[in-house]
């Protein structure tokens, strides 16, 4: 019973054990339970943790990509704006390369006509000069002609002269009537030139004292055109060669060309007696000794005749000024000009020629003039007398049979 008893109270110890070891493992699966939740949660927090920084980051990414593309869109707009102004700028510059070259070729458009225009003009002032040169000899052996008693004297006596005079004087008006056209149409072309309410007729009808009219209304109505153009071309060159600075009106150079052509003209009584000739130094047609008395006597009277003119002065200075045009180096004015530029040399000395051991001389320069060519007259019976001198008429009388 003992035995029973004690191997009873063997299994209560072992039921109690086992029951002991049933909580224990029932505790230890609570426990294991509790720790498997408490690290669940642990795991799931970290989780939410890291699902909320991923969140933050990717907010930021997507701010910092926002700000990037925000700042990338600033610089493409800044950029498309000084595109826009380059491009500005560069039209601009276009269009004033453009006006410029419009400009320069305008101006070498107009440096062209007026390049022509000044050689046209040259032609002809270059051709008036030729027919004044031409003149000269007819204007001098006009003065020749016979007087009015003389001349009809000469007419009754011989129809080939009175033919020759009318038709002398048919020409000379002919001509005249020309010229006179020729001004008109100059001036109706050119509208600086002032009109009157009569306009000046084109043909003359045979009085003399209508065609001086003619010429006079004809030379007022060019006198203001005249002055200003001559005058404007007068300052441009005091301009260029710096002749403008001087500032004394007194000074003949540094008045304008009609002021010293006004002052001159306001006494012309000098200047028409020393063109006027006596007729004495003119060899007139019909000059008869019988009237050498009388002309004697007007010469003593007065100082030329007022029909017969001499402008020798006015051609020698028109012929020395084309000479000077055609051969700048002829000019006086360049002649001293390269003398000035000469540098000074020591005058050579022939010391040996000193006591009156050599005869001293100096060759003069040849006298230069410019006149129109004169006709030598030979008198008739030169030839004669040169034959009888050199015994021609004696051999001619020799070889004749």
């Amino acid at each position: 019973m003992e035995i029973d008893s004690d191997m009873g109270s063997d299994e209560e110890m072992n039921d109690s054990i086992m029951h002991m070891d049933n909580d224990d493992g029932n505790k230890d699966d609570f426990h294991d339970e509790d720790q498997d939740d408490y690290i669940g949660d642990d795991s799931e927090d970290e989780d939410e943790d890291q699902d909320e920084d991923d969140e933050e980051d990717e907010r930021e990414e997507g701010s910092g990509e926002d700000n990037e593309e925000g700042e990338h869109g600033d610089e493409d707009v800044q950029k498309g704006e000084e595109l826009d102004e380059l491009e500005k700028e560069y039209r601009e510059l276009q269009n004033q390369e453009q006006d410029i070259w419009r400009n320069l070729k305008h101006r070498t458009d107009e440096d062209i006509q007026k390049g022509q225009a000044v050689k046209n003009q040259r032609a002809l002032w270059d051709k008036t000069l030729e027919l004044r040169f031409l003149l000269q000899k007819p204007f001098l052996s006009c003065n020749r002609l016979p007087e009015e008693q003389v001349k009809s004297l000469y007419c009754e006596a011989d129809n080939e002269v009175s033919e020759a005079y009318s038709d002398l004087i048919t020409s000379s008006k002919k001509t005249l009537d020309s010229i006179l056209e020729l001004q008109q149409a100059l001036m109706i072309n050119n509208p600086s030139i002032t009109r009157f309410e009569e306009d000046v007729p084109g043909v003359s009808d045979g009085n003399v004292d209508e065609e001086w009219i003619q010429i006079s209304k004809i030379q007022s109505r060019m006198n203001l055109f005249r002055n200003k153009s001559v005058d404007k071309w007068h300052r441009k060159t005091q301009v260029t060669t710096g002749a403008a600075a001087i500032k004394d009106k007194l000074h003949a150079f540094n008045q304008s060309i009609s002021e010293q052509v006004a002052a001159y003209m306001r006494d012309p009584s000098k200047m028409i007696k020393g063109m006027q000739q006596n007729r004495s130094a003119v060899a007139l047609f019909g000059n008869v000794p019988c009237y050498a008395e009388n002309v004697k006597q007007e010469e003593t009277s007065t100082n030329g005749d007022p029909e017969l003119l001499d402008d020798s002065e006015f051609y020698q200075q028109l012929l020395k000024e084309f000479f000077e045009t055609v051969d700048p180096s002829s000019s006086e004015v360049a002649f001293y000009a390269l003398k000035r530029l000469q540098t000074k040399k020591r005058k050579i000395v022939d010391r040996r020629a000193s006591k009156s051991r050599k005869i001293r001389y100096h060759v003069h320069e040849k006298i230069v003039n410019f006149m129109a060519p004169r006709p030598a007259d030979i008198h008739p019976t030169a030839t004669k007398l040169f034959e009888n001198l050199f015994g021609l008429k004696t051999q001619k009388s020799a070889s004749v049979p």
